[in-house]
């Protein structure tokens, strides 16, 4: 019996090495499954498409947002809100810089609050841990954490229609 149990978690450790990933592949890369699906426009190629446009998640509590105004060179201007309900809510404006699935997003307009978030094309999702500073944007009980937001608009000027509430565009004209 002692030596079963030898054997299998042998067996167990040796495959626990076969699961371990290849230092040459890069976020960049993709599965054939993957590229198929980019082909028949189930997903989008997320190594050509932009940052820039307007998303939004909707719920009871009200609608999160975010913009981004700008490119891939020479970065973005963000703003976003997070609605927890009619008092409550996060907002914040800054700048993101993006490689390819992820976006290094720094809101600078109370204390920097610095983070990177993924984009999968349609989905921009927030960490669920954030630094302590992201809670100079938030009023009490409300948060950043685990935000996620679905593009709703490609573009500059749709970005810029994008509203919150202490500011009127989120992504202002320079």
């Amino acid at each position: 019996m002692n030596r079963i149990i030898v054997l299998f978690l042998a067996l167990l450790l040796a495959g626990c090495g076969l699961a371990q990933s290849d230092p040459e592949i890069t976020d960049v890369e993709i599965s054939s499954l993957e590229q198929a699906a980019i082909d028949a426009g189930v997903i989008p190629d997320v190594r050509n498409v932009t940052l820039s446009g307007a998303f939004e998640r909707q719920s009871d509590l009200g609608t999160d947002s975010f913009c981004a105004v700008g490119n891939d060179e020479n970065g973005y201007q963000v703003g976003m809100i997070a609605v927890f309900g009619p008092d409550s809510k996060c907002e914040g404006l800054g700048e993101a810089e993006r490689d390819g699935e992820n976006v290094r997003i720094t809101l600078d307009s109370e204390e920097k609050c610095s983070f990177t978030a993924r984009f999968d094309g349609v989905e921009l999702k927030l960490p669920g841990g954030l630094p302590e500073s992201c809670a100079s944007y938030c009023s009490p009980r409300a948060g950043f954490a685990g935000v996620s937001f679905y593009l709703i608009g490609e573009g500059d000027a749709v970005a810029r229609s994008t509203s919150g509430r202490d500011f009127d565009n989120l992504c202002p004209a320079p």
